[in-house]
């Protein structure tokens, strides 16, 4: 295989130009970038695709594409960047950290630009964070999303969870509820733990009734399982943490033979698409999912040369009440 210093001879550049045109680098001219590549080629060295693509390159990790918030992350992410001339590889199901640090991996050996990792380890309390440093140690910009490290300079980006939690709470009381669950999933991730912190103190500051709060799993059976847990502990209106739970959280309200939102009311979290076509449709809390990937996409090409470390930031959007026909009033009222 040909050596740097072949294809810069061979080419009339330096060596550290090559290095920068093979490894998808920016600060190089068009026709500059096209003679090495070309001069590379005759001498017989493999071009990959950092060097031959025309734009940014951005890595993006979510969990999975099940859960249609996730899918709205992607589609957000991926429709900005082709805005901005970026390609974008993405990856999801990294179940754990180890998973996790194989796909950054990959990603910085294709020689992405920068990575934006939504509701990664990151969110767990105390999980391992090494591998997020293996990326900014290379100066490529980091962007974590829904969940914040002290302990890690990244780009932080997530929903206002106190204004969400209080805000919902304020609708629900203004109903006449008093007696209000809330339902999560693993308390260790960080926007459990921000929801569950918010809601208590806001119910210490109320002084009422008891709030119960359920954990189980952002999903249909865990919201399913969660609702039967909160009415049976005298709630008649039920916070979920995601619309998913709340879907689960309506039949099993229904399955107890009991009305929506007669008996119970149940909110969500996010506004996915079928939201409003639930019965009833689903009052919930909706994310700026695309006011969020704008700010995640910018954070992500904000790289250069010049910075070997990126600089910590936290973004934090309100999200916004959708009232729907799954809140009503306090059976009490």
């Amino acid at each position: 295989m040909a050596r740097l210093v072949d294809i810069a001879k061979a080419a009339g550049v330096s060596e550290a130009t090559v290095s920068r045109v093979l490894n998808g680098r920016p600060g190089v001219n068009e026709a500059t970038r096209r003679s090495v590549i070309e001069t590379a080629r005759r001498l017989g060295r493999e071009v990959g695709t950092a060097a031959t693509r025309t734009g940014p390159l951005v890595g993006m990790l979510v969990p999975d594409l099940d859960n249609q918030v996730f899918t709205s992350w992607a589609e957000r992410i991926e429709a900005e960047l082709f805005a901005r001339g970026a390609d974008c590889l993405v990856a999801m199901r990294a179940r754990t950290a180890e998973r996790e640090r194989e796909i950054l991996q990959r990603f910085l050996s294709v020689g992405v630009d920068g990575i934006i990792v939504v509701s990664g380890h990151h969110a767990q309390e105390g999980g391992p964070i090494d591998h997020y440093r293996e990326v900014t140690d290379t100066g490529r910009p980091l962007v974590l999303v829904n969940g914040v490290r002290p302990d890690l300079d990244a780009a932080y980006l997530s929903t206002d969870d106190e204004h969400a939690v209080r805000a919902t709470l304020q609708h629900l009381e203004d109903l006449g509820h008093r007696r209000i669950g809330l339902a999560v999933g693993d308390e260790r991730t960080w926007p459990v733990r921000e929801k569950v912190r918010v809601f208590e103190e806001a119910s210490a500051d109320s002084d009422r009734e008891e709030r119960p709060v359920s954990y189980t799993d952002f999903s249909y059976a865990g919201g399913y399982e969660a609702a039967r847990d909160l009415v049976a502990r005298g709630a008649t209106a039920i916070m979920c943490g995601s619309d998913v739970m709340a879907a689960g959280a309506l039949e099993a309200v229904r399955a107890m033979g009991l009305t929506i939102p007669g008996d119970v009311s149940v909110v969500g979290y996010d506004d996915v698409f079928w939201s409003a076509l639930t019965n009833p449709p689903l009052t919930t809390m909706r994310q700026a999912v695309p006011a969020l990937a704008r700010a995640a996409v910018r954070a992500a090409l904000s790289g250069g040369e010049e910075s070997r470390r990126p600089s910590r930031t936290l973004v934090v959007v309100r999200p916004q009440l959708v009232v729907r026909g799954s809140t009503g009033s306090a059976p009490e009222a």
